[in-house]
């Protein structure tokens, strides 16, 4: 009797570990609104509610974001929350796909990628070069997307700085002559900080634009394909819901 118990004990434990074994993480520092490492974002929102939908459980870790990666191309985390379609990421990850591209309908959001410059500096951008740049474009690290952007239109880039804020200041200090980031995140910092207000300011025509995504490391999809497409499928519905976009109208 005692082994019977003890072998339906197991069983149990097996199965609620399997239940808790779908970790997306997060990365460390805000990326205001979509996500933060204290609090939910957007795009930590959405994600829970798609998985209530999906029934899919699902929980979030947050760390370093080459911790993130490292942990789930190695197996040890099962996803990633806001993470762009690259070669590097498609390398490890699996994204959802449609007729051989992302499927932008199942993307956590669609960004808007802004310049932005010194009121004093004669820098222009005409959608391919930046027009009297001498100093490196400045930009938060772990952005593939960008980075890899700037590095197809042979433009120079420093991304060793975490915060958005700091490359504003790195830019005042001579630096760099342009700062790269997320139009909302930007402007709400510009907004926030007189000192940056008052010598900042953006240009006209975007950088980019560029969707994010929860992608899963490749074997995790192997082995858990049906929730994460149901989990994916479920994201694209909810986004456009009445219940999310009233569930984040106040986040900043």
């Amino acid at each position: 009797m005692k082994a019977l118990s003890l072998a339906i004990l197991l069983i149990f434990s097996v199965f609620a570990h399997a239940a808790d074994d779908f970790v997306l993480c997060v990365e460390d520092q805000a990326a205001s609104p979509y996500t933060f490492p204290t609090k939910d974002g957007t795009m930590q929102i959405l994600i829970k509610m798609a998985a209530k939908q999906a029934n899919v459980p699902v929980s979030f870790k947050v760390q370093a974001w080459k911790k993130c990666i490292s942990d789930v191309r190695d197996g040890n985390l099962s996803g990633l929350v806001n993470a762009g379609y690259t070669p590097f990421h498609a390398e490890y990850a699996a994204f959802p796909m449609a007729s051989g591209h992302p499927n932008t309908m199942q993307a956590l959001a669609r960004m808007d990628v802004m310049a932005y410059k010194l009121k004093s500096s004669a820098i222009t951008w005409d959608g391919q070069k930046f027009a009297s740049q001498s100093k490196p474009v400045l930009m938060a690290a772990g952005f593939a997307t960008i980075s890899d952007r700037l590095k197809n239109l042979n433009i120079s880039y420093d991304d060793t700085t975490k915060e958005p804020l700091k490359n504003f200041y790195k830019m005042i200090a001579g630096q760099g002559d342009v700062v790269l980031g997320f139009t909302d995140e930007m402007n709400a910092l510009i907004g926030a900080h007189k000192d940056i207000q008052d010598k900042v300011e953006m240009l006209p025509q975007k950088f980019m634009t560029t969707d994010y995504y929860a992608p899963v490391g490749k074997k995790f999809y192997d082995t858990h394909k049906e929730q994460v497409e149901a989990l994916w499928k479920a994201i694209a519905k909810v986004k456009i819901s009445k219940e999310y976009l009233d569930a984040i109208r106040d986040i900043h």
